[in-house]
Order: C-alpha cells, then structure tokens, then sequence
C-alpha cells in the first residue's frame, strides 16, 4: 500500500524530537506516593487507581497503576507507551513520563496536571457556580485543545488518532491551559495499517412527521414500515485505518460507526462535541436535554435552531452569567457545527481549525478559510441513525 502524496501528504514535525520515556523502578514510585497511600489516590478508572506523587527532583506526576494484569491491561498499556515514545514535544500534549511493568504491575508515569480536566471543571467542581471558568479561559482552551491535536495529526511520516476527545481528556494546567490527555484508544497512523480509498455508507432522513425515531440496523431500515423516509448512499475519499469501533459514545463519526473505518475526521468530528460542552457547560450526552429540550435529534441540529430564533442564550453555560462577548460567542458557536458535521468532507483538518481559531482570537490571518462562514455551518446536514454498537470498547 502507498499513499497518495497529493490527497495526503506527509510533513515534517517542527517540534521538539520526542523524550524516551524513563523506566522507573517499583521502588521510585512507591516513594514517590507514599507507598500508593489511599490519601494520594486522584482519580480511578477501568485501568486502575491514579495516585499523585513526587519524584526525586521534586516534579509533581500522576502515577496511573493497573488494577490487574490482564490482556486488556497490557494493551493499553502498550499503546500509551507506544504513543508516549512516538510523539514529539508539545505544550498542549500530555507528555509520558515514563512506565514501570512486570508481570505483577503495569505503572504510567504523567506530569500531573494540577487543576484536573475540563469536565471536572464544568460538572464537579465544588465551586464551578461560584467561580466559572470565565469566557477568556475558554477561548483559551479552545485553541490551545485545537494546537495538541492538530499536532498529533502531524507527527512527520505517521499520525496519531486520539479517538477519545471529550471533555474528559482536555486536562488543564496550573494556568489552565489544555493539555490533550486520557489517551486511551489512541491509534497509529502509518504505511503498515492505512489505506486509501473509499469510505462508504447508508444515512437515512428521520420522518417529517410523527414522533420520535428508534435505531434501526441498516437492513432494517428497508423495511416500508421503517419510520424513515427515505436512505442514502454516502462516500468519502480518506485514508483510513480498519479497526473494531472504540471510543466514547456521542462523539464518534456517523462514518466510522458505520463501517469500522477510523479517520483523522473521526478526531475532528468529537472536537466539535467537545466544543459544544466548554461552550454550554453541559455534558455532551445531557446537550439534548438540558440544553435543546427535545427539540432535535443531533446537538448540532438543536443549536442551529437555537441559533435561528436568536437564542443564543440558551447554549451558553448559565454560570458565565452573561459574561461573554456574544458576537464572538455566536462565532465560536458555528465552529462545532462545522467539525462535527456529519459529512466527513465538510469538516476540516485540525490545522485548519487552528488558523480559524487564531484568526477569531489572534486576530491572525488564516491561510484557507476567512472564517467558518454562515453558509457552512447553517446547511441542512443529513441525519444518520447507525445500528446500536457494541459496548466493547466504549467508554463512559
């Protein structure tokens, strides 16, 4: 297999060569948290127990330690430290500090990101109402989560698919700048596992009438009594890799749900829901609810409407109370309609995300686009209702 240089080629990275990850002993480690003392413990997931400690020379990590050793385990394990190796330096990119495994621990070393992630920030902290994080903190964010990921999309001759971009994986420093994190089905992007050609699959339009649409497998939705109007055959040109369909649930392309062919699209689709929880302090899976009410079946479909009726308002997270600028706020509100278009070829590549954003807040020219323009962002996207995937390999 060969890749076609035209559609995409491959550049050098202009960052740092990266930093072999060190191996650490047991013994470090359990120095460096109190021998894991419950009171360091930080967080906990289906990979194990996260423990704040510190190292020798007085750096602060977050020392992530598998709850068992088994098959699953081990292979994230393996992959976060074959992404840690692979990537290059970048402020805005979680870097691997280093590992430590035997046959009875598998240890990940990262610096420790002081003020947690930017869900924890929206939905948990004890005075998220009282101290928001304020619009300029946002902003900040925005462009910062879009520097890290466009560099792992542009790492030389491969590239690297998060495909778990939500809130939950933006970590914020001490000075709240994000830092891309929470790599746990990151993906390598090279000549061994892509290929290039066609994307293909079925979309089908809800009905204009009646109430509500169930999910439906594609050869269900033939049937006459379907509840849809009507199917369409979609393609897309990309490089791909083939692989089983992991990630979280809502921010995954209609694409790949479908065909189990995974783009850097996929990662551009889930920024855009990403956006939409900094910018409405909701959880992505509550959008719809808590924010649109019930009035469409797609975020993006809620907030276009939204938008329309001059509602601003009603996106924006309550706990800004207002402080924002609103013609800077509609402007970022069409970026996320934009990235998690369910045409993958509308969506852009994340350095061109990059250039818009810079040019929105830096007051930079871009070299593509102007801007994401009305006409973009405000056209009818077609509705796709995949079959209702496995839950292996989601995760909350």
């Amino acid at each position: 297999m060969v890749f076609n240089l035209r559609t995409y080629s491959f550049t050098e990275s202009d960052e740092g060569d990266p930093t072999p990850p060190k191996s650490f002993s047991l013994k470090q480690l359990r120095v460096a948290t109190d021998n894991f003392s419950s009171k360091n413990i930080v967080g906990d997931d289906w990979y194990g127990t996260v423990y704040r400690g510190s190292l020798a020379d007085g750096s602060l990590v977050a020392v992530k330690r598998a709850s068992s050793v088994d098959w699953l385990r081990e292979e994230h394990f393996e992959s976060e430290v074959q992404v840690g190796s692979a990537v290059s330096t970048h402020p805005n990119v979680l870097c691997l500090r280093g590992f430590h495994r035997t046959q009875k621990e598998l240890l990940l070393v990262y610096p420790l990101m002081i003020n947690h992630s930017l869900s924890y920030n929206l939905t948990e902290r004890q005075d998220r109402f009282a101290r928001p994080i304020d619009w300029t903190t946002r902003k900040r964010i925005a462009l910062g989560a879009a520097r890290g990921l466009a560099h792992l999309h542009n790492q030389g001759n491969f590239k690297i698919m998060h495909r778990y971009i939500c809130a939950s994986s933006i970590l914020l420093n001490v000075d709240f700048e994000a830092v891309i994190g929470l790599f746990r089905f990151p993906m390598i992007m090279h000549e061994r596992n892509a290929e290039e050609g066609t994307i293909e699959w079925i979309t089908c339009m809800p009905p204009r009438h009646g109430a509500g649409v169930s999910f439906s497998s594609p050869a269900e939705e033939n049937s006459a009594d379907s509840g849809f109007d009507s199917l369409t055959c979609h393609c897309y040109e990309d490089v791909y890799v083939s692989t089983p369909i992991t990630g979280k649930f809502g921010f995954i392309a209609p694409e790949y749900l479908y065909t189990e062919k995974c783009t850097l699209k996929n990662d551009v689709f889930a920024f855009g829901r990403m956006l939409l929880e900094l910018i409405s302090g909701q959880l992505i899976n509550n959008f719809l609810t808590e924010v649109i009410g019930g009035e469409a079946f797609l975020p993006e479909d809620g907030v276009r409407k939204l938008m329309n009726k001059d509602q601003l308002g009603r996106v924006m997270d309550p706990n800004l109370q207002g402080n924002y600028a609103e013609e800077q706020a509609e402007q970022l509100l069409r970026l996320p309609l934009l990235c998690s278009h369910e045409d993958p070829s509308v969506r852009p590549e994340m350095s061109e995300v990059v250039r818009m954003l810079e040019s929105q807040f830096l007051q930079r020219d871009p070299s593509t686009r102007s801007s994401w323009s009305q006409s973009e962002c405000d056209s009818t996207p077609y509705h796709s209702f995949p079959p209702s995937p496995s839950p292996l390999g989601f995760a909350p």
